[in-house]
Formats: structure tokens, C-alpha cells, sequence
């Protein structure tokens, strides 16, 4: 298996155990809320008189026992969803004092506390207890209600209050009584049988002995420390180990109970949810191994783009300046044959890392004004060229409204790639004598949006039915040969419905076996406001290089020779380094006007190299435009070179005039000034004596400041740098201060533990102090001269 397939595999098995993990968390909370209806049936047992009354204050369940209480001839189905308070207002009607035993359970149920033994006194003399709790904490909004006859006699004492006999030995999930100190009092059958342990044993243990060794510096003392403040309920996770061994998680509800004459307790009631936290904790291990493995492959995939790449922009770039020489023929011929094989080989793998891209919800649209037509056009032109040279009618039709069409705002090199894709298909699967249509309409549009539909249609070899639901999908082809026969990843129609449902559109296909096939998909899209002027055609060498000194930074011999020989024809002049040490030190000895930067070289990489040079004790070396020649493609990549203080990126293999247009644009960029008090005089809305006040200010509060970084520096103490800096950095952004971007990102991130950074630090600490002295000294002078 190759290692591709491997990574696909590891990847697919980790989205499969997910899933699994994430049914698994939804069983264990279904058996969770179980817990209730195996309440219900613990209701019909014998014992107390018992009542549940549910969350909208309705009776849900209530046995034997106490409707015999009550002294009627109802059965207990005829309370079943009748309102509590009517039963409630029966059995007030048999006590001694019945308004003082209606306002107390007022009082019981408003305040959502337990109560254990509460008397009631009736008038033929009997004695009623009522015990009150709230099932799981209160979570499910119900509360359970016993009433059982007592003898009048004095008040047992705790440990007499919690026999097998009564409610809460019953219930069906874990319930304890301890004291204070954490020793058990009491418990239930569940209590029991959840540590594995016999009754005899448990009683008088600490709860503390009963947890895990692991868990016990901590989370005891947490647990039971908050029973001797004022907190009276508390809720949390509490482990606990069984006889087993196998620790059990408990979700509890524990309230502290004070009693006249009694010491306090605290009332445990607990929901064992093991299964659940071993079901969340397997999903947070299978989403960091899918994670994982998302990262293993997305690195793989940019390896691969730079191995390919590097080689590639040597081919191509080098059969570039053969183009430029006197060639037969037949010469032109393999020369053409070069290219196209290379440029196919490319445009495969762009589709691989589109379709990474946009399963990893990395693929990101761009939003430029562009005309619709026009842009579908210039499209369709070399598809016609294809299609002309193997024998098949090429007719195009688009948005032939008499009405002009308004720009619109969007992608148009994806929208592009949609129809390239889809159209290249039909060259690709249409026979010699074949014909191909394409059409482009409008749908709708509104005052802000417009609707546009294509469709292409084809009388090539058609899709099987059974093929159709699929067609789409990664990888899939109409036929097993398709691949062998025309060619292909499978890819290309899997890239255009995503590409299209990003759009808000949707695409569909129809088609029958060896009679063609028409594909249509329609997109939305905003359209652009104002008029936007249509771009000069690129002119090369417009002597702009000429006489420019460029310092081009490549590891890979071929590649500097491609990018020399560009240069020189047009009139640049050439220094070379074949890593980052040897960049610095050129950078050190020479004023260059341009920086070209490969960025994965051994050793030291571009970005590093780039940093090192932004450190420059030179402000204007410091500051000389870097151009990325990359071979990396993902565009997360392409900002993080950004934010490192490169000004633009060219992704290789690259285009003849886009290299000319990026580099041209960086050495004719205007000078940037040492400040700029643009946003000052914003914020003070015209007023000079506002502004005359923030720059006194500045001169004032920055100096000391300064002097505080450059002692903490000299100390080794750059977490108090840190926050120096960022004390300082809305000043010196408000101020405009040029040249201290770089040096104020490196010194605001925390070093990380174990890095030797103290070096490029300590220049950066210069850099910055430099740069804003400088503007110390100038601003004085300029702003006096100015008022």
C-alpha cells in the first residue's frame, strides 16, 4: 500500500471511529434520562405512600399506598395528569392546621430543597412523615413525595433516619448521608452495589478512601471543604473506585441537611455517568487523531506540491527562454509538446490540492468585480483552440440578452474553473465529427443580485444510469478504463460541485449512454458597485528592472538559473546565495532594491532568513521588499509568510508577466515616511490643540518606556518586555511609526520554553528602541515647525 493510500485510509478509519464514538455519547446520555422512568416503576413497589409530580406540576405517578392515605375510592389512575394541587389540597383538608401546612409546602417546593421527616399532624390523631427530594439534582424538573404513618415519639436520631425501609434505599440510583468529615452515615441499595462493597463496610468509612489514589490531592478537598462554608448545595463529578478496581464517574447533587438537635449532614445523591465521560473522552482522542492525521496529509500534500513545483518551474521556465531563440519546426514542436505535458502535469496536481483544500473547508473565494461575459469568454477561447485541433464543432451562446449585463462581484477564476472543467470533459469524451454547446443565460436579478445559468452539452460517450447519483463524487469515473483510455484523476467533477454549492448554486447532470451528456448549474451573485476601469494590458520590460540590483535566494541551481536569466533580459542586476546564511551576509555587505526568497531551503528556511534580515540595524536594508518564490500552494501558508514580514508571495511554477507585474510593484512602492499622524488627526476631528496635546503626551510617556524594554531586555526578562511592548503598541500604531511591525510581533509572543531566541530578541528589542528615537528626535521639530 502506498503511503497515499495509507494516510487516506488512516484518515477515513478515524472519521469512522467518530462516528461510532459520537453514538456511543448519545446511548450512554439516553441511558442517563432512563433513570426516571426506572423511578416510575420503583413507585408500584410497596412501602410509603408515593407521588411524583412532574416539570408542568401534573401528577405523573402515584401508588396504592397513598391513595389509601387519602381515604378516598379513587384508584391511582384517576390522579394520573391531574393537577398536584388538588391532590395536595386533600390531604391539607386532613390535617390539624390545614392553611399552615399549605403555606409550608408552598415554601418546600419554591425553595427546592430537600426535606427528610417532616411531620404532619392529622386530625384522627395520626402522624404523617413526609419525605421530599428532587430526582437527579432537580435536571429533570420533577419532585418525589413520601408520606408514610410514624408513632409519635421523639425525633430518632440521623443514622436512624435512613433505613431500608424508607424512600430513598429504593431509588435506582446512588444516594449517601455523611457527615463533615466525609464519613458515611447512611446509603442506599445502589450505593451499595455500585462500590461492590457490604453494608457493614461501608458504614463509618470516609468517602475519601472510597476514590481513586489519583484523584485524591485534588479533587477530595475541593469536594469537601465547601460544605464547611456557607454553601448549602453543590453540584459536580466525584470518582469514585469499586471493589473492581474499574473507577466510576458520579455526576452528584449534594446538600448540606441541618436538623434541630442533630449534627449537619450532607445529602448525597449521585448519577453514575462513567459511561458517558469514557464515551467523550474516546471522541476527543478520535477527533485529535483525525485532527492529526488532517495535518499529516495536508503536510504530505505540500511536500509533494514543492517537490513537483521546484522541478516543474525549472521545466517550464526554461522552455520559456527557449521560446525567446531561433528554433525549426520541428524544434517549436517539442517545445510545444514540453509544455503542454507540463502544464497538464501541473493541472493535475492544482486539482489534488483543490480538492484538499476544499474538504479541509480551507478553499477560500475571492470577492472582485469582473464582467460575466467577458470573463466566460476569454474562458472559452483556448477550449475552442482544443477542440478545433481534434475535429469537434465548438459553438458558444452566452447571456445573449439584448440588455447589457452589470458587473458582478466574485471568484472569477473559480467560476472559470466550474466551466473549464466541465467543458474540458466534453473535448476530452467526444469523439472526431462530435459537437459541443455552451450557453450562459440570466435567470433573475434584483436590485443587488443577479442569477445566472450555463449549461453545457455534448454528444460524447455519455454515463451510465447507474453512474449518474455518483458522478460527482471523488474519484468516480463512468468506467473503470476512462482513466486509461482519456485520462484523469476523477476529480474534475467533484471540484465543481463544491466550487458551485460555495457559490450558492447547484449543479446537475443529464445523460444517456454513447448519446452525450449536459451538465447545468446555475450561481448567484452580488453585483458590483460603480464602474470599475479595465486594467492596461501587462507590458514586459518597460525598463522599470533596469539597473536594479536583486539579491534571488534559491536553493535548487536550476530555478536560480530561470529566475537570472528573466532578470538579466531585463536589464536587473544579479547577486546569488544558495541558502540563508549566505543571503545574510550579502544582504549585510550589499543595498539591494529587491529580495527574491525561496521559502523551503535546508537550514535556515526563507522565513527565518527574512526575519533575520527585517533585524537589520540599517533601517533601509531593514525594509527592502521581499518577494516569496514559493513552491508551497495552501493559502494558510501564503499569510503566514505575510505575517513574517514578506510583502507578496509567487507560487511556482509562475507566470512570465505576473513575476514582472509583482516585482515591479514592489521596488516602484513609495517610500513609507518614518510616522504618520494621519490617524491622530482623525481622532481629534480637526482639533490642533487635541492634537498637540496626544503628541505632547507621546514625547513624554514613550521615552521611560523605552528605557524600561532596554533594561528588561539586558536582563533576559522578556515576558516583562512582552508586556512592555504591548503597553506601548496603539501608540506607536496610532503614530504611525514605520519599520517596527517585525519587531513588535517577535517580542509580544512568548518564547517558548527550551529556545535559545535571546539573540534575534535582543536585536529586535534594537530595532524597535532605533526606530522610535528616531521619531522622538524628528517629531519635535516638525510639529513645532508646522503650529
Amino acid at each position: 500500500m502506498s503511503s497515499n493510500a495509507a494516510r487516506s485510509l488512516s484518515s477515513s478509519s478515524a472519521e469512522t471511529r467518530i462516528a461510532e464514538l459520537e453514538r456511543a455519547l448519545h446511548e450512554a446520555n439516553e441511558r442517563a434520562t432512563a433513570a426516571e422512568r426506572r423511578l416510575a416503576g420503583m413507585l408500584e413497589q410497596a412501602g410509603p405512600g408515593m407521588l411524583l409530580v412532574g416539570s408542568e406540576g401534573t401528577i405523573e405517578r402515584i401508588n396504592e399506598t397513598l391513595c389509601l392515605l387519602l381515604g378516598g375510592t379513587e384508584a391511582p389512575s384517576y390522579w394520573i395528569g391531574q393537577p398536584a394541587e388538588a391532590l395536595f389540597a386533600r390531604l391539607q383538608s386532613l390535617a390539624v392546621q390545614p392553611a399552615q401546612q399549605a403555606l409550608r409546602l408552598k415554601e418546600l417546593r419554591a425553595a427546592q430543597e430537600p426535606v427528610l421527616s417532616e411531620k404532619i399532624a392529622l386530625r384522627d390523631g395520626r402522624v404523617l412523615a413526609l419525605d421530599y427530594v428532587l430526582p437527579f439534582g432537580g435536571a429533570a424538573g420533577s419532585e418525589l413525595f413520601s408520606y408514610r404513618l410514624v408513632a409519635e415519639a421523639a425525633a430518632p436520631d440521623v443514622t436512624k433516619e435512613f433505613q431500608p425501609d424508607q424512600l430513598l434505599y429504593h431509588l435506582p440510583v446512588p444516594v449517601a448521608v455523611h457527615d463533615l468529615n466525609g464519613v458515611l452515615l447512611a446509603f442506599n441499595q445502589a450505593f451499595a452495589l455500585l462500590l461492590q462493597l457490604p453494608a457493614s463496610q461501608l458504614l463509618g468509612t470516609q468517602l475519601s478512601e472510597l476514590m481513586p489514589s489519583v484523584d485524591h490531592a485534588q479533587t477530595w478537598p475541593m469536594y469537601i471543604t465547601q460544605f464547611n462554608s456557607t454553601v448549602e448545595t453543590s453540584v459536580g463529578q466525584l470518582p469514585l473506585l469499586p471493589r473492581n478496581g474499574q473507577p466510576r464517574q458520579l455526576l452528584y447533587h449534594a446538600h448540606r441537611i441541618i436538623q434541630p438537635g442533630q449534627p449537619p449532614c450532607v445529602l448525597l445523591c449521585a448519577l453514575d455517568i462513567t459511561e458517558r465521560v469514557q464515551a467523550e473522552v474516546e471522541l476527543k482522542r478520535g477527533k485529535e487523531r483525525a485532527e492529526a492525521s488532517a495535518l499529516a496529509k495536508e503536510g504530505f500534500l505540500a511536500n509533494l506540491s514543492h517537490e513537483i513545483r521546484t522541478p516543474m518551474n525549472g521545466v517550464l521556465g526554461m522552455a520559456r527562454q527557449l521560446t525567446k531563440t531561433q528554433l525549426d519546426q520541428d524544434q517549436r514542436e517539442l517545445l510545444r509538446i514540453i509544455q503542454t505535458s507540463g502544464e497538464h502535469l501541473l493541472s493535475v496536481l492544482n486539482e489534488v490540492l483543490d480538492m484538499t483544500k476544499i474538504s479541509s473547508a480551507r478553499l477560500e473565494l475571492e470577492q472582485m468585480s469582473f464582467d460575466l461575459r467577458e470573463s466566460m469568454e476569454e474562458a472559452m477561447q483556448p477550449l475552442a483552440v482544443q477542440a478545433a485541433e481534434k475535429g469537434v464543432a465548438f459553438h458558444v451562446a452566452l447571456f445573449m440578452q439584448a440588455e447589457p449585463l452589470p458587473r458582478v462581484m466574485g471568484d472569477a477564476y473559480r467560476l472559470n474553473q466550474v466551466l473549464i472543467n466541465l467543458v474540458s470533459n466534453s473535448i476530452k469524451f467526444t469523439a472526431i465529427e462530435g459537437s459541443i454547446s455552451i450557453g450562459g443565460y440570466l435567470i433573475s436579478q434584483t436590485e443587488t443580485h443577479l442569477t445566472a445559468g450555463f449549461r453545457i452539452t455534448d454528444t460524447g460517450i455519455g454515463i451510465p444510469a447507474e453512474k449518474l447519483d455518483h458522478i460527482f463524487e471523488d474519484f468516480v469515473q463512468a468506467s473503470p478504463d476512462t482513466s486509461r483510455r482519456f485520462g484523469g484523476t476523477g476529480l474534475g467533477l467533484g471540484i465543481a460541485r463544491a466550487l458551485v454549492e460555495q457559490m450558492g448554486g447547484t449543479i446537475v447532470v443529464e445523460s444517456q449512454l454513447s448519446s452525450g451528456s449536459t451538465f447545468q448549474f446555475t450561481v448567484t451573485l452580488p453585483k458590483a458597485e460603480g464602474v470599475e476601469v479595465a486594467p492596461r494590458p501587462v507590458l514586459l520590460d518597460t525598463g522599470a528592472l533596469r539597473n536594479r540590483r536583486v539579491l534571488v535566494v534559491e536553493d535548487n541551481s536550476i530555478n536560480r538559473e530561470v529566475v537570472r536569466l528573466l532578470l538579466q533580459s531585463w536589464g536587473a542586476l544579479v547577486d546569488e546565495a544558495e541558502n540563508g546564511p549566505a543571503a545574510l551576509v550579502l544582504h549585510a555587505e550589499h543595498r539591494y532594491d529587491a529580495v527574491l526568497m525561496d521559502i523551503q531551503m535546508p537550514g535556515m528556511s526563507g522565513v527565518e532568513a527574512t526575519l533575520q534580515m527585517r533585524l537589520h540595524p540599517d533601517v533601509e536594508r531593514a525594509l527592502v521588499p521581499v518577494l516569496a518564490l514559493t513552491a508551497n500552494a495552501f493559502r494558510s501558508d501564503l499569510d503566514r509568510y505575510l505575517k513574517a514580514g514578506i510583502n507578496d508571495c509567487l507560487t511556482k511554477p509562475f507566470k512570465e508577466e505576473e513575476f514582472y507585474c509583482k516585482l515591479v510593484a514592489l521596488v516602484q512602492a513609495p517610500e513609507v515616511p518614518l510616522y504618520n499622524l494621519e490617524q491622530v488627526h482623525e481622532l481629534a476631528d480637526g482639533e490642533i490643540t487635541f492634537v498637540e496635546r496626544i503628541v505632547r503626551s507621546f514625547l513624554l510617556h514613550i521615552p521611560p518606556i523605552l528605557q524600561q524594554i532596554q533594561v528588561a531586555a539586558a536582563a533576559g526578562q522578556w515576558a516583562q518586555v512582552a508586556k512592555l511592548v504591548h503597553h506601548i503598541k496603539p501608540n506607536l500604531v496610532q503614530f504611525g511609526v514605520a519599520g517596527v511591525t517585525q519587531p513588535l510581533q517577535l517580542l509580544m509572543d512568548q518564547p517558548r520554553p527550551g529556545t535559545k531566541t535571546s539573540k534575534v530578541r535582543t536585536a529586535a528589542v534594537q530595532q524597535l528602541v532605533r526606530q522610535v528615537e528616531r521619531v522622538l528626535r524628528v517629531l519635535p521639530e516638525e510639529f513645532s515647525a508646522a503650529s
